[in-house]
């Protein structure tokens, strides 16, 4: 009796996969989509991913200068608003002695840690039923929701390695956003300026991990490498834009 397609095609374990991710993507997905469904395959990149979050937030937030620049910030953003006639000074006294108390060294340490393991879940899940829904609206494929949630665990690998080289040039630089972005050629990077934020979002690695989405689902929905590209990176804009959006009115609040 021949063996069926599964049996035949060889498994590689979760840590040969991971590694794989970045040198052969391609040959990683296709075995993701020819073997049985595993939790351990998207808990474990999930589980990684918060690990490292929290270990990076609590490196930053531990940096005297990244706490100055925070603060900085801060101030700036409010002297803003009063100078534009919108709160007292009166009003900016008492509004940084409340923040103040939110933004110590240990509840930024502890919000950004709890923040991480809520983003790396919901990030990992999100992209998962991202690429569920291109693949169902835009490539007319029929995915299964498991299969693409272990296709955006596996990838996240690389937002991995992107933690580590921004937690690595941000204590060496002393500086925000200090990741492997065109940010680093902005020598006083300003969360309230719209051009540095966008320069911020070109990020080599976060290119790099929209495109081994993007050969994840071209190999679940058997499409052509350019529709799911396109699909993927549209998407990808159409967030960063958006992201960037939500923070400058944050910052602005």
């Amino acid at each position: 009796m021949p063996a069926s397609p599964t049996s035949m095609t060889p498994t590689t374990s979760l840590a040969g996969r991971l590694l794989n991710i970045f040198a052969a993507p391609g040959e990683v997905f296709d075995e993701i989509k020819a073997a049985s469904q595993s939790t351990a395959t998207w808990l474990v990149p999930v589980l990684i991913y918060a690990v490292v979050g929290v270990i990076s937030v609590c490196i930053v937030f531990a940096q005297p200068v990244i706490q100055q620049t925070i603060h900085d910030q801060q101030v700036k953003a409010m002297d803003k608003l009063v100078q534009q006639g919108k709160i007292s000074q009166a009003q900016e006294d008492q509004m940084l002695q409340a923040v103040e108390k939110f933004t110590g060294p240990t509840m930024m340490a502890v919000f950004g840690s709890a923040g991480m393991v809520v983003y790396s879940f919901a990030s990992i899940f999100g992209w998962a039923l991202v690429l569920w829904l291109l693949g169902y609206w835009l490539l007319k494929a029929q995915l299964g929701y498991k299969k693409t949630l272990e296709v955006a665990a596996l990838s996240s690998i690389l937002l991995v390695l992107d933690l580590v080289i921004t937690t690595l040039l941000t204590v060496i630089f002393g500086r925000l956003n200090a990741g492997p972005s065109l940010a680093l050629l902005v020598s006083d990077f300003d969360l309230n300026n719209r051009l540095h934020l966008l320069l911020g979002a070109v990020n080599v690695i976060y290119l790099w991990h929209a495109g081994v989405l993007a050969i994840g689902l071209a190999k679940l929905s058997g499409s052509s490498i350019v529709k799911a590209s396109a699909a993927v990176f549209g998407f990808w804009v159409l967030v960063e834009l958006l992201l960037i959006a939500i923070g400058m009115g944050q910052w602005a609040l």
